[in-house]
């Protein structure tokens, strides 16, 4: 199954991102940079919310119990670690469990006031793997502001390393 693929690749990326910011400054991170979710921290959060949304949530027919948390909540390295991790984990054991079955299942989006949006797992995690592409860019881009190098690896190089080569 690709998408087993292209969520491991988008795990290592993440890590990536993760490291990358953890060389510089609290501050730089949390400073407001007019991104779409304000500051570093905010976009990489959201990437994780996403994950744990769809996996823990969405998926499992579970959306309205669903509650964002505080961002500001998450005060330093180790409090985004953790999440990253346990959003990893959950995700993880989910994939355990993926089937083909399973990947054409249809889930309900629900949009409160507006009709739900129905779509197959598949596309579901399609979707949550290209919204955290968006996003990385978008991590990229501030780098860049900062004139410092934004992670990178290819998924051409994620599956040679997962080869062992």
């Amino acid at each position: 199954m690709e998408i087993k693929d292209l969520i491991g690749y988008n795990h290592v990326v993440r890590g990536l991102y993760f490291d990358a910011m953890a060389k510089m400054p609290w501050s730089e991170v949390v400073e407001p940079r007019g991104l779409s979710f304000n500051s570093m921290r905010d976009v990489f959060l959201h990437l994780m919310l996403v994950e744990d949304r769809w996996i823990s949530y969405t998926i499992p027919g579970c959306f309205k119990e669903w509650v964002d948390p505080d961002f500001d909540a998450f005060k330093d390295f180790a409090a985004l670690k953790q999440y990253m991790q346990q959003t990893k984990v959950n995700t993880e054991k989910y994939l355990e469990t993926l089937s083909e079955k399973e990947l054409t299942r249809q889930i309900v989006i629900p949009w409160g006031d507006k009709p739900c949006t129905y779509i197959t797992v598949e596309k579901a995690l399609t979707h949550m793997v290209l919204e955290d592409m968006i996003h990385y860019g978008e991590l990229s881009a501030a780098f860049w502001q900062m004139d410092l190098a934004a992670p990178y690896m290819g998924f051409w190089r994620f599956k040679q390393v997962q080869q062992g080569l």
